[in-house]
């Protein structure tokens, strides 16, 4: 809060202090739920290492396919939004298995051990689930890379042709297209589906030489097309993570990403089991080098390391949590829009005690806090707003009184966390009319505006690495006010109840987002409709040259259809949109105490003061201050 709006609470509203009581933890998601292979698994198979004899301290730091004991990609998204990262045969929501296929039985499964297709694993989850998928649960797919191995090293030996091999790829492809759908028509929501990276980047298909490598690369290449175009054909609104692009970002700039080895491999061989790297087997005692887990992008010939798991993981939550933030694009306009309705009321209220046929012109300044706290995963969101308008009203007969201003409102938006945030303004224009007959009275206004935001900037973490998103959003917004009451007169002071209603269109075009790379992202355009109804009392002092007053209504959101915002890569051409909840603040019912003053200097210039601060918000914090000057012709 700035100075001035620090002092002139405290002269104005001494009775009033404290701030909204923050909501309870919350996240976006109630579990995070994983299927997939090697790339996503976070154990499964610790009790087969202990099988083998290893010591129980070595076992429980092997067990993920990585440099040991880093977290994989999926235990620390899980972390993010509050879930569990265990597996699933430890008491956890990880159903991933080393050495799955997406709907095939897999010759890299250890010998006797369970065959845990993706088809399998869904299966394990909703049996477990009531046969069910949780609504409100983040699920998440990465599959296909055994798949593509099986199907290789067959057309290596000679077993199946070129066209099979294809045609096996792709319709592994297809096959997780329909588990996907299976996830959706069980009741899932959410379902965030991988492409395969480039295999044919990897170290073990770059050591077989370029043919080798490039033919798995448009292998790899094909399979994400036919998922991604089939999930978009079928109507499946997957949150599409392309691993691809990101990880042919990594190795064209390794060193940005604070790599220094992109093409070798971080684990050492772990005897007698193995004579090579293997990343089931790999952990701190067998790196090939000191800090190879955070130096080296590869743990072994197809494996990431700790460091681009973590990168993975970065990449992943970024989709989510991107759009969420950026849906305070549409909600910071509503408490734009107060101040300068605020402006209005002060210049209506000076002009309707003006000489009738005369002229009054005002000017209106103000600034106010809108701040939602962090909860959970939700890293909150800080804007400090002010507000300028110009004006004139005309007393147009002993009832009726009728105006016109335009205005010139700003934001300074924020995200939590370091996250980014805007510049907003709008340049409005309003009409408003004011009646009053006795202690009955009546206003209305109504203002249009264009919204213009610059400097919009979001802060991508990939790791080690900070990228910079950045736009330059454009909308509109549309408002109407109206109110009405009673003042019944005890001598010179006035009580009385009035009613309210507010209602606001706000609309953000879509936009694109540039430098981020792999990153950015395409938004959707949003619509965000509020209806706020308000019953309260006011009261009023005339003490001649001045007049304090205070007015409390219980408001009312009556718009709460939990909107939701639209993003897809920009990296991908096949046009996957998802959507993410929007915020919403967490009561709809919440309550606005409003004190200030106002009179006459002389007999041409009037003034107003006041504050205003909305109270009974969980987590939500805002108030406003504000001063009108006025002069009568």
């Amino acid at each position: 809060m700035k100075p001035a709006r620090r002092v002139l609470p405290a002269l104005l509203m001494t009775v009033f202090a404290g701030a909204a009581v923050p909501a309870a933890n919350a996240t976006h998601f109630s579990n995070v739920v994983v299927f997939g292979d090697s790339l996503s698994d976070a154990g499964y198979f610790r009790p087969f290492l202990a099988s083998l004899g290893l010591p129980a301290p070595l076992v429980a730091t092997l067990g993920r396919f990585t440099t040991n004991p880093g977290p994989i990609w999926a235990e620390l998204v899980a972390e993010h939004y509050g879930a569990s990262p265990a597996p699933s045969n430890a008491g956890g929501w990880n159903f991933a298995q080393g050495g799955a296929r997406v709907a095939s039985d897999s010759s890299s499964t250890p010998p006797g051990g369970a065959q845990r297709p993706v088809s399998t694993q869904i299966t394990e989850y909703l049996a477990r689930n009531g046969g069910a998928a949780d609504s409100r649960a983040l699920h998440t797919v990465w599959a296909g890379a055994n798949d593509f191995f099986q199907n290789f090293g067959a057309f290596a030996a000679g077993g199946i042709t070129q066209a099979q091999l294809q045609a096996n790829v792709l319709g592994a492809a297809t096959a997780e297209i329909q588990q996907v759908g299976r996830l959706y028509a069980a009741g899932a929501r959410y379902v965030m589906v991988f492409s395969v990276p480039n295999i044919g980047a990897t170290p073990s298909f770059t050591s077989l030489g370029a043919a080798a490598s490039g033919a798995a690369t448009a292998l790899s290449a094909g399979y994400n097309t036919t998922l991604f175009t089939g999930l978009a054909s079928a109507g499946l609104r997957v949150i599409p993570v392309d691993t691809f692009a990101l990880i042919a970002e990594i190795q064209a700039n390794p060193a940005s990403f604070g790599f220094s080895n992109a093409t070798a491999i971080a684990c050492g061989p772990f005897p007698p089991i193995t004579t090579s790297g293997s990343a089931q087997f790999c952990y701190s005692g067998n790196l090939v080098a000191p800090g190879a887990a955070t130096s080296y992008v590869f743990a072994d010939g197809v494996h990431p390391s700790t460091a681009s798991h973590r990168i993975f993981a970065d990449f992943a939550t970024s989709l989510v949590d991107a759009p969420r933030a950026y849906s305070m694009l549409a909600e910071a306009p509503l408490r734009m829009r107060a101040g300068h309705v605020q402006a209005i009321s002060d210049g209506l209220a000076n002009g309707q005690s003006a000489p009738m046929g005369k002229l009054t012109a005002f000017a209106s300044t103000g600034s106010g806090n809108f701040e939602t706290q962090a909860q959970g995963d939700d890293a909150g969101f800080n804007a400090d707003n002010t507000a300028h308008a110009v004006g004139v009203t005309m007393r147009a007969s002993e009832a009726v009184t009728v105006g016109a201003a335009v205005g010139r409102t700003k934001a300074e938006g924020s995200f939590g966390g370091d996250l980014g945030g805007f510049r907003a303004s709008e340049n409005s224009v309003s009409i408003f009319v004011g009646a009053r007959s006795g202690g009955l009275y009546a206003n209305g206004a109504a203002t249009l505006a264009n919204l213009d935001y610059s400097d919009s900037r979001r802060t991508v973490r990939l790791g080690s690495v900070t990228r910079v998103a950045e736009a330059s959003p454009s909308g509109s917004n549309a408002s109407a006010f109206v109110n009405a009451g009673y003042d019944f007169a005890f001598g010179k002071v006035s009580v009385g109840p009035m009613v309210a209603w507010t209602s606001q269109n706000v609309e953000v075009n879509g936009f694109d987002e540039t430098g981020a790379g792999s990153a950015n992202l395409r938004i959707a355009s949003q619509k965000r409709r509020s209806e706020v109804a308000s019953v309260g009392i006011r009261a009023s002092w005339d003490l001649g040259a001045i007049t304090p007053y205070a007015r409390f209504t219980a408001d009312k959101e009556r718009e709460k259809d939990g909107r939701t915002v639209s993003a897809t890569p920009l990296s991908l051409v096949s046009g996957n949109w998802y959507d993410i909840p929007a915020y919403q603040p967490a009561d709809s019912s919440y309550g606005t105490i409003t004190v200030g003053v106002r009179g006459m200097i002389g007999d041409s210039i009037g003034y107003g003061l006041n504050y205003s601060k909305v109270t009974g918000r969980s987590g939500v914090s805002e108030d406003f201050v504000a001063g009108t000057l006025s002069v009568r012709f």
